[in-house]
């Protein structure tokens, strides 16, 4: 071998067993080191609070007209006028359609003919009465029986005369029907038949003449499901939007609730009360409504990060005099950021904002409490 290269193997063995002369790290000393590192880092944790966050459950529903109604004939007729067409806006009392029927006017004439001739029978008998009471005066003149007698029709004409005119009210009542008027203030939607078409009993009458629906004022019917039942508290404030003003919302206040559960989709109807001064709702509209709803007493809700699930287990960290715990939860309702769990905990419990899968149970942990 030559000298240089003898040399150089020289300087390496040289170099070896100085380095092999230093100080040794034992594991225990770099265990500690590590650890010294891991004391630096802090997980993020949150105390359970026993204040409940405000809940909304969002719900589809319909505007309906608080009032609306189809207009139907009530006797057998023939339309002769219609004043009022799609889209027209009426008031309460306004005359909207007229019919005829001959038949009923010449009824009504003859149930007036049979009051006023009542009335002349009665007027004669009366009068005959009265001249019998004076003729009575007279000892012999008359018999008490023909008194009576002449009693007897007087009462009988009166009574006639009642009977007559009830008919006739009841005659001009079927032809006040030939005038149909708005029940309410609102706007006609639709409108089927024509002038000249017969309606009534025996005609087109499974059609209604008109349908009215009021617009100023609206309601908005929701089904809650069986699950929320106990947090719907009436007057409380439902905010909602429609497809039509994607940007704009509106309200109102739960007015009615109908306090009786429908057993083919388990919920129970509700009803909240719609000012629409301005018309811009329609009825019919599908609605997006956010209901609030009342935290039950005891739940608990935490960070939706803080809960983790895997192949063994649901549960959160928490933290208990710097040892991580894991504790096993059941989830519950769910809001934006945060979810209802059920499990060991009380409110002042202390566990991690976001939990971790790779933190072991009963381990050392530093942690920094953030709000």
């Amino acid at each position: 071998m030559s000298c240089p290269m003898h040399r150089i193997i020289t300087v390496a063995i040289a170099g070896l067993l100085v380095a092999s002369c230093g100080p040794k790290k034992h594991a225990e000393n770099l265990a500690k080191e590590q650890a010294g590192k891991n004391d630096e880092f802090r997980y993020s944790a949150v105390t359970i609070k026993g204040a409940q966050p405000v809940r909304e459950i969002n719900l589809p529903g319909e505007l309906e007209s608080f009032y609306e109604t189809d207009l139907f004939p009530r006797v057998s007729s023939y339309i002769s006028k219609i004043h009022v067409d799609i889209g027209d806006r009426v008031n309460k009392g306004q005359l909207l359609a007229e019919l005829e029927a001959p038949e009923l006017i010449a009824n009504l004439t003859a149930a007036f003919s049979k009051v006023k001739a009542a009335e002349a029978m009665y007027q004669s008998s009366r009068a005959t009465y009265q001249r019998a009471l004076k003729t009575r005066k007279t000892p012999g003149a008359i018999s008490e029986m023909d008194v009576e007698t002449f009693w007897s029709k007087a009462m009988s004409d009166s009574l006639m005369v009642v009977a007559e005119q009830a008919h006739y009210e009841s005659v001009k009542q079927l032809v006040d029907y030939l005038k149909i008027t708005a029940p309410f203030a609102g706007v006609v939607t639709d409108r089927r038949l024509s002038p000249g078409a017969f309606v009534g009993p025996g005609g087109q009458n499974s059609v209604p003449l008109l349908k009215i629906k009021q617009l100023d004022r609206l309601r908005l019917r929701l089904a809650v499901p069986e699950a929320y039942l106990g947090d719907i508290r009436s007057g409380a404030h439902v905010q909602f939007s429609v497809r039509t003003f994607q940007n704009q919302v509106f309200s109102g206040n739960i007015s009615r609730i109908s306090h009786s559960v429908r057993p083919d989709t388990r919920s129970e109807m509700i009803e909240i009360d719609i000012s629409n001064p301005d018309r811009k709702l329609k009825p019919g509209m599908f609605v997006s409504a956010r209901l609030p709803v009342q935290s039950g007493e005891g739940s608990i809700f935490v960070p939706k990060t803080s809960v983790l699930s895997n192949m063994e287990q649901t549960f959160v960290i928490r933290v208990v005099n710097g040892v991580a715990e894991r504790v096993s939860v059941e989830r519950g309702d769910v809001t934006d950021s945060q979810v209802q769990i059920f499990g060991e905990l009380k409110p002042g419990d202390v566990i991690l904002k976001v939990a971790s899968d790779e933190i072991p149970n009963k381990s050392a942990i530093a942690i920094e409490t953030v709000n």
